[in-house]
């Protein structure tokens, strides 16, 4: 796996060994990114983070900062050892990403962009969407974007957002929310 654009286009990440992760495929992250734009000066929070694809793609860049979170610590000594080789600066917490989010919510921390990749089939892509939606984890202007498998279902709005994109890439599904700041909200996704 390597890093797709930005000042570190090419560089490679580590994985952890076996099927501990699922890496977000690169024609995934690519059509992420495209749909994003510019992603300069935003401040990433990258959930569910395995190897840390998303937040360091960001930061390659020019994202102002990443927060990386995710509950095994293989997973997170793999996100720390890849900021250091790349020679990022990147928070990494090793919690429960729900737990991480309700502490974001206590402490009135947002982020312009948010990136979820939990397990796929438990429901916790609905979880992650629906907490940082309803605790004002999200900046007015930010995005949050989701992978699950391609027949899961997530709400076409929940709390202070609205889905803007849903295309499906092989076996995974990529969904975006957006803040909803008037009747006016367009949908991002162009197919």
């Amino acid at each position: 796996m390597r890093i797709i654009a930005g000042n570190l286009r090419g560089r490679k990440l580590k994985a952890p060994k076996g099927l501990v992760t699922r890496p977000v495929l690169a024609r995934v992250r690519e059509a992420l990114f495209n749909v994003l734009g510019g992603v300069e000066g935003l401040r990433i929070l990258d959930l569910f983070s395995g190897t840390g694809a998303i937040g360091l793609e960001g930061l390659s860049r020019g994202a102002q900062s990443a927060v990386f979170v995710d509950s095994g610590a293989e997973q997170c000594a793999v996100i720390r050892s890849n900021i250091d080789a790349l020679g990022m600066d990147g928070e990494v917490i090793r919690a429960d990403v729900f737990r991480a989010l309700d502490l974001f919510a206590r402490k009135g921390r947002t982020f312009d962009f948010v990136f979820a990749d939990p397990p796929y089939e438990q429901g916790m892509g609905r979880m992650a969407v629906t907490r940082v939606c309803e605790n004002g984890i999200l900046s007015s202007e930010g995005i949050m974007a989701v992978t699950v498998r391609k027949n899961e279902a997530l709400p076409d709005e929940t709390g202070s957002c609205i889905k803007l994109f849903d295309r499906k890439y092989g076996d995974t599904k990529l969904v975006m929310y957006g803040e909803k700041r008037d009747s006016t909200i367009k949908n991002i996704d162009t197919e």
